[in-house]
């Protein structure tokens, strides 16, 4: 049985079987096989090839900008106060717009931290299924294999006291040898359920998985608030017509049109890979996954799908079969050795290898539980489902994201650019905008004029005394 409360079937999301559809094809434009093989170089050669098509389309901006910015940055020429204040609002109006996407990048960015929390959780649950495995066989084998050699030879030691009845005592030999190699095929048995497992660490790799998760989740988170926090610091400078900010900003978002467009080429590759996955997963996992198992066994836990009788399965029947020849020995051992010998070390070891047993016994019925291939399905397509609907979804929500966004700053590049370029005035003291360099008019040359100084008054009561003096006289 499965484990409660999950659905062991799969069926590929409709987001996956179309980013799979995406035709993969190498550098002579010939199709490729699609199916998802990480170590095939034709296949990573057809992901380049989908990826390099937003870098290609990163280059064709920067050209196109290199020559817009060649032919404008002499351009000198006064505008009219409307056209600056429309440049104005077109790049508040951008800037608003490219923050909407940014905050898309954010939500895609989280809704994928939780898919793959969700998938990592899933993941731990089958590594505490790997665990309960190891820890059975381990019962096992040290329940049938050192303590029960301890008390056979115990045992063994208290039937070498001779006897009458030599029939019986032929039985009671037959039942302990039944009992030593039985118990001897049980431990190998537990031996070689846990050896195939035992360079299997998937706490280890879930840990690694979760702080590679972590890692990515915020770099993410920081890359989106970056390209945020220029968008709003865009919108600043535009409203206070700065244009040693717009200057610096229109770098900045230039930049940030890098980062939109190399990003979209990782996450193209990226999401049609995971596409290619999870048509699959169990095949994937099984072929490709850093794991020294065989992959036939590693397919029929994750699949279920019987083809041949699975080499744990077959070691677990082996085990149970010792177990219960080793239960009907030590029930002949305990019903006829102490009716023929008093030896006082008897009971005491008969009694602990049937503890033993017990132990064995119930550690069997976990195992069998653990060994059921539904279980660990059930587990796996938790994760495959977390992975591949909501993961997928939110990694295609970020390409979108920075699509838009990389469109978004190619036009603030080039807004801003003009608002740059035709801003040629500087704040006054008052507030006003005047030239920043040589102004044409009178205005100019009065404020360069010295005012002349006064005469001094005794040179002024002078020629005012020599006035009224003539003038009687004419």
């Amino acid at each position: 049985m499965g484990a409660p409360g999950l659905s062991d079937e799969y069926s590929p999301p409709r987001l996956s079987r179309l980013l799979h559809s995406l035709p993969h094809i190498n550098v002579t434009l010939h199709r490729v096989n699609d199916t998802f093989a990480p170590n095939s170089p034709i296949y990573l050669e057809s992901l380049g090839i989908l990826g390099s098509i937003p870098g290609a389309w990163l280059i064709f901006t920067l050209t196109v900008l290199l020559l817009y910015l060649l032919t404008r940055c002499c351009d000198r020429k006064q505008r009219p106060p409307r056209s600056i204040i429309a440049l104005k609002i077109t790049l508040m109006i951008l800037s608003v717009l490219c923050c909407g996407a940014i905050g898309v990048g954010l939500f895609g960015n989280d809704d994928l931290h939780n898919a793959m929390l969700q998938s990592i959780q899933a993941g731990n649950q089958l590594a505490g299924l790997v665990n309960t495995i190891k820890n059975q066989s381990s019962i096992i084998e040290e329940a049938m294999g050192s303590r029960a050699r301890v008390n056979l030879a115990r045992v063994a030691d208290a039937l070498d006291a001779p006897v009458a009845n030599q029939t019986a005592l032929g039985t009671v030999l037959r039942a302990l040898s039944a009992l030593r190699n039985n118990a001897s095929a049980a431990a190998s048995a537990a031996d070689n359920l846990r050896r195939p497992l035992a360079a299997l660490n998937l706490d280890a790799v879930m840990k690694r998985a979760w702080v590679l998760e972590a890692a990515r989740w915020a770099g993410g988170m920081a890359g989106w608030c970056c390209g945020g926090a220029v968008c709003v610091a865009l919108l600043a400078a535009a409203a206070r017509r700065s244009r040693r900010a717009l200057l610096l900003l229109c770098v900045c978002a230039l930049g940030a049109l890098v980062s939109c467009w190399a990003a979209g080429a990782v996450l193209t590759a990226g999401a049609v890979a995971a596409a290619d996955a999870c048509q699959e997963p169990a095949r994937a996992i099984a072929h490709h996954a850093p794991h020294r198992l065989p992959v036939d066994m590693v397919y029929y836990y994750l699949s279920c799908k019987v083809s041949r009788e699975n080499v744990l399965t077959a070691e677990l029947r082996n085990a149970q079969r010792a177990v219960v020849a080793v239960r009907q020995a030590l029930a002949v051992l305990s019903r006829s050795a102490p009716q023929m010998f008093t030896d006082s070390e008897l009971q005491p070891a008969l009694g602990a290898l049937g503890a033993g047993t017990g132990e064995a016994e119930r550690a069997l019925v976990s195992l069998s539980g653990a060994l059921e291939c539904r279980t660990a399905r059930a587990y796996f397509v938790a994760a495959a489902r977390a992975a591949c609907d909501g993961g997928l979804q939110a990694l295609s929500l970020q390409l979108l994201a920075a699509i838009a966004a990389g469109f978004l700053f190619t036009a603030i590049v080039l807004v801003d650019s003009h608002a740059w370029i035709y801003i040629n005035t500087k704040r006054s003291g008052s507030g006003e905008e005047q030239a920043p360099f040589l102004s044409s008019g009178s205005s100019a040359a009065t404020r360069s004029l010295p005012r002349p100084n006064a005469l001094p008054q005794r040179e002024t009561a002078l020629v005012q005394r020599r006035g009224a003096a003539n003038g009687p006289g004419r």
